[in-house]
């Protein structure tokens, strides 16, 4: 009985160094590997224990597709109108709620209890064509509550009071008006200072006066929000940071001299303020137009191009990956598209995933399965490495790299090992937070919603192009000893 337990412990002490010699013998394999391996056997085991490892190159196919939709609620709103010679033309609106962020200050001492003036301050930090360009943008009372998940496609005459618009205003992306040392203070690259009318600020501040607003519902029945839209000129497009209603008014302050006794009385210019925040609802509409030819079968290229909801879907052979191969553990499948150069002219378009934006901010290309993306951009998940990916364009080789797609292709084979595996290219914007370390700084993505600015890319179609290499293990220890 002793020396049978002897036994076990001997058998499973050479199990246990047999493993950690695949590993290690893995691993040299790794760093010492080349693009001409095929499959590699390891000469120097034991003939009863073989670590087998498959290197095979793959052809995908791409397509490209075009969704009806793509959820619409961001940080940021788009307005204006922006045509592009090789990918069509993009108009955006876009409706938000507000948040009473700033309140009346001494509310008894506002002179006649009357409201001054009322103004929508849009802020943007960039825009996308020609700054000179005359337009003009119309806003819309919001009728109904605006639903928390809304998309793209949605018809703004559903929630808006479309015949009676609050206020039409003219104006161009480069706002002269205003001077660049102004700009520079202000932190906000532009802003425009749209007129609304003065009731809406006066019955606000008879409500205020008159206790109705008890909770942020309250406020929200009386002003459920504002639709914004160009409704005349194109040939720009501003990234809108953040808008505000600015309420202002006069209030009345008493000087007193040095005896402590009334002196005069002085009449100061003041503000109430509500804000678009995260708390609220923002939402965008887009309609796209002159981009039919984007679909049509080109054996050269396939196409993406946001906002349009126009993405390339990818087919990762997971039957011939079987036949070929089988079902072994997947180690590591590379996955890199190419890209055409974008056609040069004054306003060309962004490469979408093109990185950093702001200081809390990148755009990225992100690769998910179609059934997954509905919960993704609704949660503003983040790409998991699992079964959804992140990168950003590289713009020295001009290609979209994924460094190891293995985890979504692992599952597809587990669980329909009869069907091919379906996947989107969707652009994105993520939001991230900085960390410090000792040693290094890391950013760290927290959520992520659909790239809204205009952009676009042709990825290189064709067999020499749409390529993966897969990299798989079959390991084999043979415990009889």
């Amino acid at each position: 009985m002793k020396q049978a337990r002897i036994k076990n412990v001997v058998r499973n002490v050479k199990s246990v160094a047999y493993h950690l010699f695949s590993v290690l013998v893995l691993g040299l394999f790794y760093m010492g590997c080349d693009d001409s391996i095929s499959t590699v056997g390891i000469g120097i085991q034991p003939d009863t224990d073989k670590i087998s490892i498959f290197d095979e190159t793959f052809t995908i196919s791409a397509r490209t597709i075009k969704l009806d939709s793509i959820y619409a609620k961001t940080e940021s709103g788009f307005l204006g109108e922006f045509y592009d010679p090789s990918y069509g033309t993009i108009k955006s609106g876009f409706a938000c709620q507000f948040y009473p962020s700033i309140g009346f200050s001494t509310i008894d001492s506002i002179v006649d209890n009357k409201i001054d003036s009322v103004r929508l301050e849009i802020f943007y930090s960039s825009y996308k064509g020609d700054s000179l360009a005359p337009m003009e943008l119309t806003a819309y009372p919001v009728v109904k509550p605006l639903e928390k998940h809304y998309y793209t496609n949605v018809d703004p005459a559903t929630f808006c009071d479309m015949q009676n618009p609050y206020t039409k205003y003219a104006y161009t992306a480069r706002n002269l008006t205003i001077s660049d040392s102004i700009l520079l203070v202000n932190g906000y690259q532009r802003w425009l200072s749209v007129p609304l009318p003065t009731r809406i600020g006066q019955d606000y501040f008879d409500g205020v006066k008159n206790n109705q607003y008890q909770t942020l519902d309250d406020f929200f029945d009386f002003f459920k929000g504002i639709y914004i839209s160009t409704t005349f000129g194109s040939g720009s497009m501003l990234a809108v940071e953040s808008s505000q209603i600015s309420i202002y008014y006069t209030r009345e302050h008493v000087l007193r001299n040095a005896d402590d006794t009334e002196d005069s009385t002085a009449y100061i210019p003041m503000r109430a303020a509500w804000a678009v925040t995260k708390e609220v609802i923002q939402l965008n509409s887009f309609k796209n137009t002159n981009d039919a030819f984007l679909l049509e079968d080109n054996p050269d290229k396939v196409y993406i191009k946001s906002p349009a909801g126009v993405f390339t879907e990818l087919t990762i052979p997971v039957q011939e990956i079987i036949q070929r191969i089988g079902k072994k553990k997947f180690s590591s499948i590379k996955l890199s598209l190419s890209a055409y150069q974008n056609e040069s002219w004054d306003y060309t378009m962004q490469y979408p995933g093109g990185g950093v934006i702001s200081a809390s901010n990148n755009a990225k290309m992100l690769l998910i399965e179609p059934d997954s993306m509905k919960n993704f951009f609704e949660k503003q998940n983040v790409a998991d490495n699992l079964t959804s990916f992140s990168t950003a364009f590289n713009f020295s080789t001009f290609t979209y790299d994924f460094s190891n797609i293995a985890n979504v292709v692992q599952n597809a084979i587990e669980k329909a090992p009869d069907k091919d595996l379906k996947l989107l290219l969707v652009p994105i914007l993520t939001t991230y937070t900085a960390q410090q370390s000792y040693y290094e700084n890391s950013e760290i993505e927290y959520l992520s919603s659909h790239y809204l600015f205009p952009s676009g890319v042709a990825l290189k179609k064709g067999e020499d192009n749409l390529k993966i290499r897969v990299i798989a293990t079959d390991l084999k220890i043979n415990d009889d000893r």
